[in-house]
């Protein structure tokens, strides 16, 4: 079994379909989420993309990989300027942003990044890939958007992200996903799932 047919298995889709179904994911689409929570979710997303991208840093050392090693040197692209973006619209100033404010989810999840992208590429490259995946899943299978929150939908589906998202298939569809490797990213869904359930009931 390759990546792609363990996402469309019973086990992830149960997962993705709560993802979608979140509050906050639907508030966002509806326009209706409140813009303190929306802050809070861009505070624990600052914290997060720190080690996001020291995660995307250890896998691209480890990796022998050139394809790999491409794609860890377009990962993020566009998505720091959009975060620099969603900050200034919502009045969240980055040097007020600070370590601990971190929740548990956020928390547990930079572990899981880090834990996994110093044991070897393909473990790390799961990681990471759950939440570049879902951010993609989110955003094309929304149909009604208010204009509200329009410019997270619009890029997380725009030709430069889900090109990223196309390369991690392109590598990890030529490999069978072991049984540690769906714990892995099974895991992390399940991390993208709290992570929208925390930033809607924490605020």
């Amino acid at each position: 079994m390759d990546i792609e047919n363990y996402i469309n298995s019973g086990e992830i889709k149960k997962i993705s379909d709560e993802i979608l179904n979140t509050n906050f994911v639907r508030e966002m689409a509806s326009g209706y989420l409140t813009d303190d929570k929306f802050r809070y979710y861009l505070i624990q997303d600052d914290i997060y993309l720190k080690y996001y991208k020291i995660a995307g840093s250890n896998i691209k050392k480890l990796t022998e990989n050139d394809e790999i090693k491409n794609l860890y040197n377009i990962i993020g692209d566009g998505e720091p300027e959009l975060h620099e973006y969603m900050l200034k619209k919502f009045n969240v100033n980055k040097k007020d942003i600070s370590e601990n404010m971190i929740n548990r989810t956020t928390y547990s999840y930079v572990n899981h990044l880090l834990r996994w992208s110093i044991d070897n590429d393909i473990n790390g490259m799961y990681s990471m890939f759950a939440c570049q995946w879902s951010y993609e899943f989110i955003a094309e299978n929304i149909n009604k958007i208010n204009d509200k929150y329009k410019f997270w939908f619009d890029f997380y589906k725009s030709d430069k992200y889900t090109g990223i998202t196309e390369l991690y298939f392109k590598i990890l569809n030529k490999l069978d996903i072991n049984n540690l490797q769906k714990i892995i990213f099974k895991y992390g869904l399940l991390y993208e799932l709290n992570y929208w359930i925390d930033s809607y009931n924490t605020i």
